[in-house]
């Protein structure tokens, strides 16, 4: 099912609740991590980068902490090369975000607003751009639908 604009809905409302709370029991030396909302943005079937999504409300990630290592060694050790692996705090109320890059090819990308609260229009720009030097009409046209509040 798809919204008006061609994106695919969520499809089940819900996430494997189940496992992770299961996974819980398989002892001490099986370390895994419930991650809010871990993405990978893709083109045409190769990934582009990794992203871990984290509300404002409840963020408190510690970037030194392994499961963020796991993350970084898996971004940088993409076959066709290291791809962007970050963090994007957001703000679910007013749709603006704070990028952490979390290795060299996300400070790259990211250099001019590393901790600096962005607009939905500017963080989502630079997704498109992850994939394309050049955008689209109608993926501008998506662009400028979306907020441009940039908090102080």
């Amino acid at each position: 099912m798809r919204d008006k604009y061609g994106v695919r809905k969520e499809r089940t409302g819900w996430r494997c609740q189940a496992i992770s709370e299961r996974h819980r029991e398989w002892g001490y030396n099986c370390p895994a991590v419930d991650l809010d909302f871990v993405v990978a943005e893709y083109n045409h079937g190769k990934p582009v980068a990794l992203i871990e999504y984290k509300d404002r409300r409840y963020d408190s990630a510690n970037t030194s902490n392994a499961t963020y290592q796991a993350l970084t060694s898996l971004a940088d050790g993409y076959s066709a090369g290291p791809i962007p692996f970050f963090i994007a705090v957001y703000d679910p109320d007013e749709w603006w975000f704070v990028i952490h890059p979390m290795n060299d090819p996300a400070r790259k990308h990211y250099a001019h607003c590393v901790g600096v609260p962005i607009s939905e229009q500017r963080f989502v720009r630079s997704i498109y751009l992850l994939r394309s030097s050049v955008l689209a009409q109608r993926d501008n046209d998506a662009i400028s639908r979306l907020n441009t509040i940039e908090p102080a």
